[in-house]
């Protein structure tokens, strides 16, 4: 990994989860969408996965989880 797992601030379609685990696999963000996408169509795990990151992981390190940002705990 090239940087903590985080989601991102900027590159994000919803969350920011993907763009996130993107940044810190050092692979093209637009690549992990597709994969996520296609995987989740089939297996359904990765869709489990994203909701799980979207409420555990900050955004770029320091914002706020997803539970916390539900919460109304914004920073």
């Amino acid at each position: 990994m090239k940087e903590p797992l985080s989601r991102s601030g900027s590159d994000k379609m919803l969350t920011g989860v993907c763009g996130g685990l993107a940044r810190s696999l050092g692979m093209n963000s637009t690549l992990v969408r597709v994969l996520v996408v296609i995987l989740s169509l089939f297996i359904g795990l990765p869709a489990i996965a994203y909701l799980v990151l979207w409420l555990m992981l900050p955004v770029d390190g320091e914002g706020p989880t997803g539970l916390e940002a539900l919460q109304g705990k914004q920073s």
